[in-house]
């Protein structure tokens, strides 16, 4: 986390930042996220709509799942990215190092279509992994789309070569992961 960052006030933005990056908080908050998630993740790429909102989605505001929402303060407070954060075992996707017990793992990260480009990818990416460090995370994993894994390689995340590609949802995958 940058010096400049404040997460006090529960904005993981640097504090003279034009947007910010918070977890969602309020109902308008989450019908942001789910927005964002559904023009990405359904209109575009065609994933069911039934199988977009899952288990982890069911108690948005009140659970120990986050939903990072990122907005562009400088035009009005737009919703352009949005990711999910979830603390799980290590038993279930492995640790780079030995007696990790609980890991981060960043789902449904996207990018408005019209805002992508611009660093808002590696903002919310920057933000929910200085959530997952402030939950006491030392490492994250997630699935990436293959089309993406040479976004997430430059932030530093190495595919895992052990489980090769994958379907999820109709989409190939690989799982990557970096420490914190």
């Amino acid at each position: 986390m940058d010096d400049d960052e404040d997460p006090a006030d529960g904005n993981f933005a640097p504090a003279r930042a034009d947007w910010t990056a918070t977890v969602a908080a309020t109902e308008s908050d989450w019908e942001a996220v789910v927005d964002l998630r559904m023009r990405v993740f359904v209109d575009e790429q065609g994933v069911p709509e039934h199988l977009e909102l899952d288990e982890h989605d069911e108690d948005p505001l009140d659970s120990d799942v986050d939903h990072l929402l990122v907005r562009d303060t400088a035009r009005g407070g737009e919703a352009v990215a949005t990711a999910r954060l979830r603390a799980v075992d290590a038993d279930d996707y492995g640790a780079l190092d030995a007696g990790t017990e609980r890991v981060a793992k960043v789902e449904r990260v996207v990018v408005a279509r019209d805002r992508r480009g611009e660093g808002w990818g590696a903002r919310v990416m920057g933000a929910v992994e200085d959530r997952a460090r402030g939950r006491g995370l030392a490492e994250a994993v997630l699935h990436a789309q293959t089309h993406a894994a040479g976004f997430y390689e430059r932030l530093d995340y190495a595919v895992d070569d052990a489980l090769g590609t994958f379907d999820e949802d109709g989409i190939e995958h690989v799982r990557m992961r970096r420490r914190l």
